[in-house]
Order: C-alpha cells, then structure tokens, then sequence
C-alpha cells in the first residue's frame, strides 16, 4: 500500500485489486470514509502489479489519481 496527498490536501491509500478477467486495478481510498477511485493497470500477475504500484513515484501517482474513474463506474467492456 502506498500513501499520498493531493493538491488539495486530500490523504489517499492507494492499493491494488484484483478484478475479473485477469485486470488489475489501483485503488484509491480517500482519507476519512471519502470517495473511492479505480485505474485499470498492465500487469499480469499479482506481484507485477504490486511492483508496479512501487516503483511509482509522486508525480505518477498524482497522474494515475487524476486518471482514475469513480469505483463504481464501468468501462465500455462493463468492469
């Protein structure tokens, strides 16, 4: 699990999810009970994922959380 704050002070706990169809997601948790957001990555497995998500620095997680869609939405494929 990583942590981040954004530009507007908001704490994250960013996480990986594994989902159907062999897609892994990050996962960002906002602090407090808040919103709850979704990016699909490439990976393949479960610790390609996690190495992912390490070797990330701040600047990529900014983006990734700017990239992401609220947990419930779904993409065209339906997930």
């Amino acid at each position: 699990m990583r942590r981040l704050v954004d530009g507007q002070g908001t704490e994250w706990s960013i996480d990986i999810l594994f989902a159907s169809y062999g897609t892994y997601y990050l996962v960002f948790n906002a602090a407090g009970g808040g919103e709850v957001r979704k990016l699909a990555i490439a990976a393949d497995s479960q610790r390609e994922a996690a190495a992912a998500l390490a070797a990330m620095d701040e600047p990529a997680l900014i983006s990734a959380l700017g990239d992401s869609t609220g947990f419930d939405d779904t993409s065209a494929l339906g997930f």
